[in-house]
């Protein structure tokens, strides 16, 4: 900041946007906006030289432009021609139209923002509303990203804005605005109230239209259902260890938890169109998982331009959802079965195992039944990522070596030693050697097994 000051000479430089705001709640901060009169693009230029940050050029339209710092900071500069209360008036929520001149914030003086709407008071009541009325109307996005703030901050969006969301029209908005929005949400830990809220107010059904989904109530209810018990399965590791440490891994990784969610919602998409209902009224929805699958492909990459990555995960664990439900109920559960299931769901095969424990949550209660299984699998899993590894401190040549002539006694002496290596009753090659000499001369291998000459004599 320091160095920006440098830079500064006569101009008026603010911190404005989310930043201040996250200075007041005591945020870490590694992206910030300032406005300044003049060129922000010109000024940023500067700023990157500077501070050796890379200069990246986002709207000349705009007068806005971005240095990056070590890949980690983020400052954005945009340019105002009028006056910063202008460029306050321009901005999404009272919450982020605030602003702190370069000077404040870098000497060590008393705290003195420029607060025009109010908005330290809306933070200090974690409330969320629009600068002016026009403020959806000029960018309807920003209805979504009242919500986003909601996930973020934990913060309540006002009756006028919640009524406002009602009449929203996304159809002029870019799809990789929606989408970026919508993710940024879904990373959040608690999202399934925000969720409703977006059903509510028919917002999601724009982003995703499926009509037979949304108005097939029972679907819908179960899929909302396996999202809620999703996000309180990722909140609550309450299970044996293999499984929490998959849990660990997806929480670990924000996109990872955000995509699962939105898996977890859209996992029954198709059920409404493929429903059968026999005489006696029992009702099946025979491929409903993999023609789902293709219609989340296509919505994902086509209309809402997720990455090729982002949509095949999504596709292959709607997929692949049912497996493990057929799995945990078959009458014998075998290795060969359970490995077809590793192949099979291939990358997705443990995240997809977190999906299933909350659809047989939603649907049953906790299913003890499906953690036996998945635990059973993941420990066969294991073992066999060690036998791929392992490394056997005897092999043929060896045998040769001390005199044995080649046979079908070779394997079960090798499979032997294996077995011992895998008990640690073995710790090296010497060990093993000594081993069989040892069964060798007490007679314990069949005579095919006899030394060829005299040199275990």
């Amino acid at each position: 900041m320091r160095k920006l000051l440098s830079l500064k000479k006569d101009k008026e430089i603010y911190v404005v946007g989310g930043a201040v705001r996250d200075i007041v709640l005591g945020k870490n901060i590694l992206d910030i906006d300032f406005a300044l009169k003049g060129s922000g693009m010109a000024f940023a230029e500067e700023a990157a030289r500077k501070l050796k940050g890379a200069f990246v050029p986002l709207s000349e339209k705009d007068d806005e432009a971005r240095v990056v710092i070590n890949k980690e900071l983020v400052l954005d500069f945009k340019g105002f021609t009028d006056t910063l209360i202008q460029d306050l008036t321009a901005r999404d929520f009272t919450i982020n139209a605030i602003a702190l001149s370069l000077d404040n914030v870098v000497s060590s003086k008393s705290f003195s923002p420029i607060d025009p709407f109010e908005g330290l008071k809306d933070i200090e009541k974690k409330r969320i509303k629009t600068v002016s009325r026009d403020s959806i109307k000029n960018d309807p996005l920003r209805i979504l990203r009242a919500y986003r703030f909601k996930s973020q901050l934990g913060f309540e969006i006002s009756h006028s804005l919640e009524k406002e969301a009602e009449t929203t029209s996304l159809k002029d908005v870019a799809r990789e605005r929606i989408s970026y929005e919508l993710k940024i949400i879904l990373q959040a830990q608690k999202t399934y109230p925000i969720i409703n809220r977006l059903i509510a107010t028919g917002l999601l059904e724009q982003i995703f239209p499926f009509p037979d989904f949304f108005r097939d109530y029972a679907v819908r209810a179960h899929s909302l259902m396996v999202f809620e018990r999703l996000e309180h399965i990722l909140n609550h590791k309450h299970f044996p260890p293999l499984i929490n440490d998959i849990i660990e891994r997806i929480n670990s990784a924000p996109e990872k938890r955000s995509l699962l969610k939105l898996t977890a919602l859209f996992h029954d998409v198709s059920k409404p169109e493929t429903l059968i209902k026999d005489k006696d009224g029992s009702m099946h929805f025979y491929g409903h998982d993999t023609r789902g699958a293709k219609k989340m492909l296509w919505t994902l990459s086509k209309i809402l331009r997720f990455s090729n990555a982002e949509s095949e995960y999504v596709e292959q664990s709607i997929a692949r959802h049912m497996h493990l439900h057929l799995l945990a109920t078959s009458q014998e559960l075998t290795e060969r079965a359970m490995r077809r299931y590793m192949r099979m769901c291939g990358s997705v095969a443990e995240d997809v195992m977190i999906l299933d424990l909350a659809d047989g949550f939603a649907t049953a209660g906790r299913t003890r039944h499906l953690e036996k299984t998945i635990t059973s699998i993941l420990e066969l899993a294991s073992q066999d990522a060690k036998r791929s590894e392992f490394k056997p401190y005897v092999n043929g040549n060896d045998l040769i070596e001390i005199g044995l002539k080649p046979g079908p006694i070779f394997k079960i002496i090798l499979a032997e030693l294996e077995e011992l290596q895998w008990e640690n009753k073995i710790q090296n090659k010497d060990e093993g050697i000594a081993h069989v000499k040892e069964r060798l001369e007490s007679g314990e291998y069949t005579m095919s097994a006899e030394p060829a000459d005299d040199s275990l004599k």
